[in-house]
C-alpha cells in the first residue's frame, strides 16, 4: 500500500520548509561523483500527508549510509547499501534486511522507491530528468561545487507521492 511510503518519516513529523529559488545555471551540471557526502532535507508528501526529515549521506562505489534525523537531529534510521546487501536500522527495532536496496524499500515503504538510482540522480550520473521504473525525477536546482555543479533539489514522483530531497551542504566523500 502507498500508504507505507512515509513509514519512517511518519516517526519525525515536523515543519522544515522546504524553500524553492529558481537557478539559471541548472544546465551546467556535473560531472558526476564517484564518492560524496550530502547532508539536507527530505520531505515526503503523499496525498494530504507530509513527512520532514533531515539526512547525511555518504556515497561511494561500494557503499551508501544514509543517516535519517528528526527535526531535532534525533536519529530515526540508518539505511546501508554494501556487497552484502541492503539493510535498516531503528532505535529499539530490529534490523531490517534484504538482498539490494530496492527489495529493501520495497519492504519498508511497500513501494518499489528508486533509491538505488536517487543516488545516480543525486551525484549528477543521470542529467537533469529523467523516468525510473515509473518515476519521474527532476533536478529542479543545482548549486556550485567547486569548479562544477551538483543537484541542490530533486523532486521524484510517482502518482500521489512525491519526494522532495535538498541538499545543503556537499563534500567529497573522502
Amino acid at each position: 500500500m502507498v500508504a507505507g511510503a512515509a513509514a519512517v518519516a511518519a516517526l519525525s513529523i515536523g515543519g522544515c520548509a522546504l524553500p524553492v529559488r529558481n537557478d539559471e545555471d541548472a544546465g551546467l551540471l556535473g560531472p558526476a561523483l564517484e564518492s560524496f557526502t550530502a547532508s539536507g532535507r527530505l520531505a515526503i508528501r503523499q496525498n494530504e500527508r507530509s513527512d520532514h526529515l533531515q539526512f547525511d549521506w555518504q556515497h561511494s562505489p561500494h557503499q551508501d549510509v544514509v543517516l535519517l534525523l528528526g527535526p531535532l537531529g534525533q536519529g530515526l534510521a540508518e539505511i546501508v547499501r554494501d556487497a552484502t546487501g541492503a539493510r535498516m536500522t531503528r532505535p529499539n527495532s530490529a534490523p531490517i534486511e534484504a538482498p539490494n536496496i530496492a527489495v529493501l524499500a520495497q519492504e519498508v515503504f511497500g513501494i518499489p522507491l528508486p533509491l538505488q538510482e536517487l543516488g545516480d540522480w543525486l551525484r549528477g550520473a543521470r542529467g537533469l530528468s529523467g523516468n525510473q521504473d515509473g518515476w519521474r525525477i527532476v533536478i529542479e536546482q543545482t548549486t556550485p561545487y567547486r569548479q562544477n555543479r551538483l543537484p541542490r533539489r530533486l523532486e521524484v514522483s510517482q502518482g500521489e507521492v512525491k519526494l522532495i530531497l535538498i541538499v545543503d551542504t556537499w563534500g567529497d566523500g573522502s
